[in-house]
């Protein structure tokens, strides 16, 4: 595969906001070479539960019709705890901050996981790219990689809904 201009990710705002808020601006995120299916090559697979795209308007859906069933958003608050629980354990953070983003996430309402969509340059993060094992990814020929820190100067945030 040819080097990538850009990678993208699909997050949400809550956890957008945490990281700002908790982690001084230093964000994770999974995150894939091609925006859509469109825009992969043949030789690859962008599945919808990687794919930024679909996750994007699967999740834009899901908060603008108050889904309070929604997989998406409980997967989502339950990984900003784990977060929570690493960023402390790491020492980024202390039990009261840990407690308190339990008590944002667990407090949140609906509208606030609307997605935002991170375009992240290659170049700026091509050191600090992790790839995915096959395990781990939607499909064995997706391409997908976890940036476990990345900083707010390093990709741009497009915002919909505002």
């Amino acid at each position: 595969m040819a080097k990538p201009l850009l990678h993208y990710s699909t997050n949400t705002w809550l956890a957008y906001t945490i990281a700002e808020n908790y982690y001084q601006g230093e964000h994770y995120v999974w995150c894939t070479p091609f925006f859509s299916p469109r825009s992969a090559p043949g030789y690859t697979n962008v599945p919808p539960t990687s794919c930024p795209s679909s996750i994007y308007h699967s999740l834009r859906e899901e908060v603008a019709t108050g889904d309070r069933h929604s997989t998406k958003i409980r997967e989502n608050r339950t990984g900003i705890i784990k977060g929570a629980n690493v960023k402390k354990g790491a020492g980024i953070i202390d039990d009261v901050q840990e407690r308190e983003i339990i008590d944002v996430v667990n407090s949140a309402e609906t509208r606030d996981f609307r997605p935002l969509l991170y375009v992240i340059p290659h170049d700026l993060v091509a050191g600090v790219l992790q790839s995915v094992p096959v395990a781990n990814k939607a499909h064995p020929l997706s391409v997908e990689y976890v940036i476990e820190r990345l900083p707010r100067a390093s990709f741009d945030v497009i915002d919909f809904e505002k």
